[in-house]
């Protein structure tokens, strides 16, 4: 299946083997996602040191490096929509997706549009119009959806609708079901979460996580970052199981998908 996928800057697929050389942009947005009933697959991509550390100094740039930047190029190349939590949207500086030539071709053959969209889930509104995602807007751009709860104040909703698409939920707060009921209703048929970790852990304790794309940089981090997914009140773990490892400059790849439970043998 991935043999004569070309190469990228030396990553390698570990598992399954044998091992062979690859390019995400060519594996990742042909992957198979079968869209659950009511809602679309939910993806998430987050990086994490060896220790489990997913920032240094409050962001996530330190744990990178050119190849995780192209594993991570190709994961949103998977993705009809694109979702982040407000926190995450200040910290990381966010603009709206933009895509190269390579992941054009990979969208448009896989049968998604040129580019994602972008949605931010927001409570409060607290976004500053001079993040890139409001400033550095382009005429063709789409603009960015913003996820909010059904008491948002008008004058915060005013302020954002010149630059962004504003949208009350039903709960007061954004719900990760009516986010997805939301996204659906939009045509997603894969989302992309990209975090934080507090909005991955409302996402663990509704059950909806269908993949996880995890990079492991080879740094021992240490400091008082939290994990991958945080605050969840999930009583019983999900189960996931590794779909592929990809490893290049010491920074592994691991594609997990959820393991669905196996139906009860009838006597």
């Amino acid at each position: 299946m991935y043999g004569n996928i070309g190469t990228v800057a030396g990553v390698r697929r570990l598992l399954p083997g044998p091992v062979v050389d690859i390019d995400p942009m060519e594996l990742y947005p042909a992957l198979a996602r079968p869209k659950p009933a009511g809602r679309p697959w939910l993806m998430i991509n987050m990086i994490a040191s060896a220790d489990g550390a997913v920032a240094i100094d409050g962001t996530s740039g330190a744990l990178s490096n050119p190849d995780d930047e192209a594993v991570f190029s190709a994961v949103r190349a998977s993705a009809d929509w694109i979702v982040a939590a407000a926190s995450t949207v200040r910290a990381e500086r966010y603009g709206l997706p933009r895509t190269r030539d390579a992941s054009r071709r990979a969208r448009l053959a896989a049968g998604r549009a040129e580019r994602p969209r972008l949605a931010v889930v927001s409570a409060s509104l607290d976004l500053d119009l001079g993040l890139p995602l409001f400033a550095d807007q382009r005429p063709d751009d789409d603009l960015p959806v913003i996820l909010t709860g059904s008491t948002a104040a008008p004058e915060a909703v005013a302020r954002l609708d010149p630059v962004a698409e504003v949208v009350r939920l039903p709960s007061q707060r954004p719900q990760a079901t009516e986010i997805l009921a939301e996204l659906d209703r939009l045509g997603a048929g894969v989302v992309l979460s990209e975090g934080g970790p507090s909005f991955n852990g409302q996402l663990a304790d509704a059950g909806v996580i269908d993949e996880l794309c995890l990079s492991v940089a080879p740094l021992v981090a240490g400091g008082a970052s939290s994990r991958i997914v945080y605050g969840s009140m999930r009583s019983v773990p999900q189960r996931m199981r590794v779909d592929h490892l990809l490893e290049a400059s010491g920074t592994l790849f691991v594609r997990y998908i959820r393991e669905l439970a196996q139906p009860a043998e009838t006597g």
